[in-house]
């Protein structure tokens, strides 16, 4: 399996997963122009995408949608609330194919499997990826969860059995409340439906590599204002004390993260 970030922030998302001649995208925030441009510097093939999956409605995750599907010939899924959503918004999408959390979907030599979190948005989702290891010696699971306010119990046991996450690494808690945002504005980020903070993702990864199967992990959705790529890798790899290992990468906001391979 391969993974890599096109790009990951406020200003636009959008994710690529493959195993063989399976190709698949999550969320669609970006130009297509720069998916292909993305795709091209990682060795991809950028002239077939088999799935894009939309983890919620707002815009830096599914404003070009539509694109994406109507240049690939390729389905668009979402959950049900999600689908609605995208259908009401000015964004041109004319049918989803909608699951429910739970449902396995098995997309070439992926299985993708949504799982719920916890967003300010009608019904967003994370998705648990199964497929072959680059070493084709069985199965690897990936986790990719960029927006999330709070990591509850159940989630975090579930992740337990990824080889690999991508999770939101947001903000730092002190620029966070010292910055320039509105006070209601550094509240709904903080809140439990708002977005993950550098050291909640620390604490998540921490666990996952001590109690799982955790061997790599790409922190996304970095503020702009309110983090800085090295303080959220400082903050993670503080958090591994050393103890356990991970390999931690940054995703950055406007170019393709590193293509990591399971």
């Amino acid at each position: 399996m391969k993974i890599c970030l096109l790009a990951s922030g406020s200003s636009g998302n959008c994710g690529y997963v493959a195993a063989g001649e399976t190709q698949i995208l999550i969320d669609a925030g970006i130009s297509r122009s720069r998916v292909v441009a993305g795709l091209e510097s990682t060795d991809a093939d950028p002239s077939r995408i088999d799935a894009l999956f939309i983890s919620h409605e707002h815009g830096d995750h599914a404003r070009e949608a539509q694109r994406y599907a109507s240049h690939w010939g390729c389905p668009i899924y979402a959950s049900r609330r999600t689908g609605q959503q995208l259908q009401r918004l000015p964004l041109g999408i004319r049918e989803t194919r909608t699951f429910q959390i739970g449902d396995r979907m098995e997309i070439g030599s992926l299985t993708v499997e949504p799982i719920r979190v916890f967003h300010d948005a009608a019904e967003p989702s994370g998705f648990l990826i199964h497929g072959p290891s680059e070493a084709d010696d069985g199965l690897v699971a990936l986790a990719y969860a960029t927006d999330l306010g709070t990591v509850q119990k159940p989630l975090a046991e579930r992740l337990r059995e990824v080889d690999a996450l991508v999770v939101e690494s947001n903000h730092d808690l002190e620029m966070l409340i010292h910055g320039p945002y509105a006070w209601h504005h550094k509240q709904r980020i903080r809140s439990p439906v708002g977005h993950l903070s550098n050291q909640s993702a620390a604490e998540l990864i921490a666990d996952l590599a001590q109690h799982g199967r955790l061997r790599k992990a790409v922190l996304a959705h970095l503020s702009e204002t309110n983090n800085r790529p090295e303080l959220a890798l400082e903050t993670v790899q503080q958090g591994l004390d050393g103890l356990f290992h991970c390999d931690v990468f940054v995703a950055p906001r406007d170019r393709p993260s590193d293509l990591i391979r399971l």
